[in-house]
C-alpha cells in the first residue's frame, strides 16, 4: 500500500486549508471547493469539451449559484426552465499517482451531466441530494483539469418533483462542489455520497447504550490489504469506548465491517434541553500504525417513540413537538445560500422558541442538519415527492426510492432527525407508500416514517409509523374550531393512526394593515397582517393542549416563492411566513409564537406598522411572557395590567389618541430586569385628510 503523508501540506498551500462547507467526514482529508466558474444559460455545442472553447456569452459566477435567483419573482411560472452549462477548472499537485480523487456535488437542480477533461463521468437525477464520483482515472496531476456540468431544471416525468405547483425548481449548482483525495484504500464516499459510516443505535437507555458502527472500506489497491480499524467514542477529547479490529480488504473490492460499542450511563442527546454530542472517530491504519484514512461523525444517543395519546416521548419523557416548516430560499438569492444564511435561519427558528422543524419538501443543505444536531431541534426530513405524482410511470417511483436512499444514507448519523417523510399532498396509492416505507425501514429501522396529506383518512394513512395532515381550517375552508372536531373524529374512527398536524397557517403582508379584519378571501389581494396573527392566536389556542396531535408545524417560517400565485401585495410569493422573504421583518405572528414558546423575555406592541389611524379610540395589545405590563401614552401612564391570558396577550381597549403623533410605550419587568417597547401612531383627523 502506497501512502503519501505530505499531500496535506501541498494542497493547503495550493487551495487553502479553510473549507466553509466541509462536513465532518472531510475534516481529515485533503479537500477544496471549486467556487469560480463560467456559466452559459442555454444549451451550447461542445460545452463538455476539455479543450479551450469560445467564452463569448459566458459569464463569471461563484458557487453557490442559481440562474433563477431573480426571475421566479418577476416571471413566475415563465421563469427559465431548461439547460445551463458550467465550466470550471482545478489544479492537482504533481506525482501523486498513489492518490484517489473524488468530486462531490452537494446540490444541483434538477438533472446533471458531469464531464472531467471532456470525458463523461455520470448523470444524477434529483435536485436536492448530494452525489459523488471517483475521477482518479480522468484527472491529470501536475496540470490544469477542466470540469463541465450540464444542468437541466425542466420538469421530467421520471424525476421528483415532476412539477412546480408548490415551489420552484431553482436551476443551477446551488450548493458546494468539493474535490478531495484519499489513499488507495479509504472509507468509501461512494455509497450514495454518504460518509461511509453508519451509526446504528441498537439499544439506548438511561443506563446503557449499545451501538453498531457499520464502516464501508473501499480499495483500489492491486493487492489484498491488511488494515486495523479503530472505532472510538470521544467525550470532550476523552476516550470512553473503543473497538479495534483487523480487517482484510480484497483487492479492488469493498468490505463491510461492524464495530460494536458499549457505553454505560450515557449522556443522552435530549433535544433543546441538552443537545449533547459525543464525537465518533473511525480511523484506518496499516499494520505499522500509519494512518490511511480517518473521519469524525457526530454521535447523539437518544431513544424515542410516538404515542397516540401523548405525542412524542423522548428519552422516556413526553416532549412537545411544535415548530415551523422551512423552504431553502432567500429573496434575491433563491436556493443558492451560504452557510451563514442557513445559520441565520436556524437562529430565527430558535428565537421563535420552536422545538422542531420540518425541512420541507426536500433534502436540505448538509449544514442545516448539523445545526439542528447542535441546537437540539427535532427534524422531520423528507423527499420531494410532491405534486404532480406520476403514478403511471414506474421510473418516477423508482427515482423517489433513490432520492429516499440518498436522504437516509447521507444523513444517517444526525441525531436531530427523528422522521423520514415519504410524500406531501399527492394521490399516491397505499401500495406505493408501502414500497417507500419499506425502503426507509430497510435502510434505517431506528427512525419513524411519516407522510403529510390533505385528504380524509384512507388506507395509505395506516402504512407509515405516524401520519400528519396539512389542514388550513379558518383560512381556505371551515373555521378554526374544526381542528378540535377533526382530530376527535380521527382518534375515534381510526384509533390505530397516530395523527399530527404537518401544516397550518394564514397569509399576512406587512404592507397591508386593517384593524379588526373580517374573514378574507384566501385567493385575493388583501392579506392584512392583523388577520394572520388573529388566525394564529385562535389556531394555537385550539391545538396547544392537544397532546394527541403528535406534531404541530406552522406553514411557513419564511415567505417563499410560489410561481403560480398572484395574491396579496406581490405576485409569485406565498405570504404565510412569520418572517419576510428577505429575513428583514418579523411579522406580528412571529412575536405571538415567541411569547408563547420562548423562555426569552418578550414584550411586543402589535399593529406597529399600522401607523396612520383615523379612530381616536384605539385598541392597544402586546404579546408578552412577562408578569405585568405598564402602558404609557405620550409619556402618561394609562394603567398596569397583569398577564393572565392563556395565549400571552394583554389588551387595552378604548385608548384615547390625540390628533397628530402619539407615542406608545410599554414597560415590563422580570425580576430586576426592565424591558420596554415603543412605537408611534399618527391620528389623522378629517381636516387632515381633506387638506391638499
Amino acid at each position: 500500500m502506497r501512502i503519501k503523508v505530505c499531500i496535506a501540506l501541498v494542497l493547503e498551500v495550493l487551495f487553502g486549508a479553510d473549507n466553509a462547507f466541509s462536513q465532518e467526514f472531510l475534516g481529515y482529508r485533503d479537500s477544496f471547493n471549486i467556487t469560480s466558474w463560467k456559466f452559459y444559460k442555454g444549451d451550447i455545442h461542445s460545452a463538455e469539451s476539455g479543450d479551450k472553447i469560445s467564452e463569448q456569452g459566458w459569464e463569471d459566477v461563484t458557487i453557490p449559484h442559481t440562474w433563477n435567483a431573480k426571475d421566479v419573482l418577476t416571471e413566475g411560472d415563465h421563469c427559465y426552465q431548461g439547460v445551463g452549462w458550467y465550466r470550471g477548472s482545478f489544479d492537482l499537485p504533481k506525482e501523486q499517482n498513489s492518490r484517489r480523487y473524488f468530486i462531490r456535488f452537494e446540490g444541483v437542480c434538477l438533472v446533471s451531466d458531469v464531464y472531467v477533461n471532456g470525458v463523461f463521468i455520470g448523470r444524477h437525477k434529483g435536485g436536492f441530494s448530494a452525489f459523488c464520483y471517483e475521477i482518479t482515472r480522468r484527472v491529470k496531476p501536475g496540470r490544469k483539469n477542466s470540469i463541465s456540468v450540464k444542468v437541466d431544471n425542466s420538469m421530467q416525468p421520471d424525476v421528483a418533483p415532476s412539477g412546480t405547483y408548490l415551489y420552484p425548481l431553482f436551476g443551477g449548482i446551488y450548493r458546494p462542489v468539493t474535490v478531495f483525495s484519499t489513499d488507495d484504500l479509504c472509507i468509501s464516499p461512494l455509497d450514495y455520497a454518504s460518509t461511509g459510516v453508519y451509526i446504528r443505535p441498537v439499544n439506548v437507555s438511561h443506563k446503557q447504550a449499545d451501538i453498531e458502527v457499520v464502516t464501508l472500506l473501499n480499495s483500489k489497491d492491486p493487492n489484498d490489504a491488511k488494515v486495523v480499524l479503530k472505532t472510538t467514542v470521544m467525550d470532550n477529547n476523552n476516550v470512553i469506548a473503543q473497538n479495534r479490529q483487523k480487517v482484510i480488504v480484497k483487492n479492488n473490492q469493498q468490505a463491510r465491517t461492524v464495530s460494536k460499542i458499549h457505553i454505560d450511563n450515557p449522556h443522552l442527546w435530549n433535544a433543546k434541553k441538552d443537545p449533547y454530542l459525543y464525537k465518533l472517530n473511525v480511523r484506518v491504519e496499516d499494520t505499522r500504525g500509519v494512518k490511511i484514512d480517518e473521519i469524525d461523525q457526530p454521535l447523539g444517543l437518544r431513544f424515542f417513540e410516538v404515542n397516540r395519546d401523548n405525542g412524542l416521548i423522548l428519552n422516556g419523557t413526553p416532549y412537545h413537538l411544535y415548530g415551523v416548516c422551512r423552504h431553502q430560499e432567500w429573496e434575491g438569492f433563491g436556493s443558492a445560500l451560504t452557510d451563514e444564511q442557513h445559520k441565520k435561519d436556524i437562529e430565527l427558528i430558535l428565537e421563535l422558541g420552536a422545538t422542531g422543524v420540518r425541512l420541507a419538501h426536500y433534502q436540505q443543505a448538509d449544514k442545516m442538519y448539523s445545526l439542528c444536531d447542535e441546537s437540539g431541534l427535532v427534524v422531520w426530513a423528507e423527499i420531494p415527492n410532491t405534486p404532480a405524482y406520476r403514478a403511471e410511470n414506474p421510473a418516477y417511483l423508482q427515482n423517489c426510492k433513490e432520492q429516499l436512499t440518498e436522504l437516509v444514507k447521507q444523513n444517517y448519523n444526525h441525531p436531530s432527525i427523528f422522521f423520514w417523510g415519504m410524500y406531501n399532498e399527492i394521490p399516491i396509492s397505499a401500495e406505493d407508500v408501502k414500497s417507500l416505507h419499506q425502503t426507509a425501514k430497510q435502510l434505517d429501522p431506528y427512525r419513524l416514517t411519516t407522510q403529510a396529506d390533505f385528504t380524509q383518512p384512507a388506507a395509505r394513512h395506516s402504512v407509515t409509523d405516524v401520519v400528519a395532515w396539512n389542514w388550513y381550517f379558518g383560512w381556505y375552508y371551515d373555521k378554526v374550531d374544526k381542528y378540535i372536531t377533526w382530530y376527535d373524529k380521527l382518534h375515534k374512527e381510526h384509533p390505530q393512526i397516530k395523527g399530527g398536524l404537518s401544516e397550518y397557517g394564514a397569509e399576512g403582508c406587512i404592507s397591508q394593515q386593517q384593524e379588526d379584519p373580517k374573514r378574507l378571501n384566501p385567493l385575493g389581494r388583501f392579506f392584512p397582517e392583523q388577520y394572520q396573527r388573529l388566525y394564529h392566536e385562535e389556531a394555537w389556542r385550539t391545538i396547544k393542549d392537544r397532546d394527541d396531535i403528535w406534531c404541530k408545524f406552522i406553514w411557513n417560517m419564511f415567505d417563499f416563492s410560489w410561481t403560480f400565485a398572484k395574491r396579496g401585495d406581490r405576485d409569485f410569493i406565498n405570504h404565510k411566513g412569520l418572517v419576510t422573504h428577505d429575513r428583514q421583518v418579523k411579522k406580528d405572528a412571529f412575536y405571538f409564537y415567541k411569547a408563547n414558546w420562548s423562555d426569552e423575555p418578550v414584550l411586543y406592541i402589535l399593529s406597529r406598522r399600522n401607523t396612520q389611524r383615523t379612530q381616536s379610540d384605539a385598541q392597544v395589545s402586546v404579546y408578552t411572557n412577562l408578569d405585568e405590563v405598564e402602558l404609557y401614552i405620550n409619556s402618561k401612564l394609562l394603567s398596569k395590567k397583569k398577564m393572565d391570558s392563556d395565549i400571552h396577550k394583554i389588551t387595552w381597549e378604548n385608548v384615547g389618541l390625540v390628533p397628530g403623533n402619539n407615542q406608545l410605550n410599554v414597560i415590563g419587568y422580570r425580576g430586576d430586569q426592565k424591558y420596554t417597547d415603543v412605537c408611534e401612531w399618527t391620528l389623522v383627523t378629517k381636516s387632515d385628510s381633506n387638506s391638499p
